[in-house]
């Protein structure tokens, strides 16, 4: 294997940078908007009653429970239909074809719904409480209303570029695709979890999850097998030109500073077919590097001719 091109530090430092920065500069930019369009009137204090009638206090209680409601109405639903996608694959039934294009373009589609329903409904519940002593300090009631659900939105997005909430539906498709397919878990039990997908694909191809396929490798003494969603291939040392690592510098994976395993595969054409290898089911991207870098060293210890038995067969 070619040494490991590691991510520097201040790479990742500088992804950190400029992935948090982006994050904060929208959510305040949704604030000031809000400041803008507020009137001044909504710092005035508020008189004996309001226009329904209500005391201050009693209208304070109705706010803050509206609030709270409001919460509920994001986050009960958003939470409902996560466990509901993650224990149905995205609402996949049927694995006997191949499922991971449909469920990766699902994915993308209801990750909007899960991840702002949760933040938004967590944000609402936090601005129940936080709201009146927010507009004690002499905020408008638009911001203090808003304030905690941007904190909350941004503190959510930045937990998720960690964490990754899709890890265990991904792991759960692979494992029945394959069962559909005849693999047993025993022959699991001696496999890596990984997806693949092509280094040299444009920007244009990552709609959702970068990876084009997902599946399940075996490192065996005279072959490197996989077996797919999409396609099954068993590689020999004959057929692997070379294998580098090298990190995916559009990818939040920089951000843990992974360096990705791209296998060098000959063709019968003579062409050179690049495959860029991703861990999968691993929750946090700390996982995921320590998943890769373990992948790698088994793969090193292959291609040098001295791997060991490794698992009962590829299926």
């Amino acid at each position: 294997m070619e040494p490991a091109k590691p991510v520097s530090k201040a790479r990742v430092a500088l992804t950190w940078v400029v992935t948090v920065s982006l994050i904060i500069f929208i959510a305040c930019l949704s604030f000031w908007h809000t400041h803008a369009l507020a009137p001044e009137t909504t710092t005035a204090p508020p008189a004996d009653a309001d226009e329904s009638g209500l005391t201050p206090t009693a209208a304070a209680i109705v706010h803050a429970v509206t609030l709270f409601i409001m919460g509920l109405f994001f986050f009960a639903p958003a939470v409902v239909g996560y466990l509901a996608l993650i224990f149905s694959c995205c609402f996949t039934f049927n694995y006997r074809n191949p499922v991971w294009n449909a469920v990766k373009a699902k994915m993308y589609l209801f990750n909007i719904f899960v991840a702002v329903g949760i933040s938004v409904g967590v944000g609402f519940i936090v601005s129940a409480f936080l709201s009146p002593l927010l507009a004690d300090f002499g905020l408008p009631r638009k911001q203090a209303d808003l304030l905690p659900v941007l904190v909350i939105l941004v503190g959510f997005q930045l937990l998720r570029l960690w964490v990754l909430i899709w890890a265990p539906m991904e792991k759960r498709m692979i494992i029945k695709r394959l069962a559909a397919m005849g693999i047993s878990s025993d022959q699991l039990k001696g496999a890596v979890l990984v997806g693949i997908s092509n280094p040299a694909a444009g920007i244009g191809k990552r709609f959702g999850a970068v990876e084009e396929d997902l599946g399940a490798l075996w490192v065996l003494p005279d072959r490197v097998a996989f077996r797919g969603d999409l396609e099954q291939f068993d590689l020999t040392r004959e057929q692997i030109a070379g294998i580098e690592r090298k990190a995916d510098n559009r990818s939040t994976t920089v951000l843990a500073g992974i360096a990705h395993v791209i296998l060098q595969v000959q063709l019968p054409d003579g062409s050179v077919r690049q495959m860029r290898l991703h861990t999968e089911g691993q929750w946090t991207l700390k996982q995921k590097r320590r998943a890769m870098d373990t992948l790698a060293a088994s793969l090193d210890g292959w291609y040098a001719g001295q791997a060991e038995l490794a698992g009962a067969g590829g299926g």
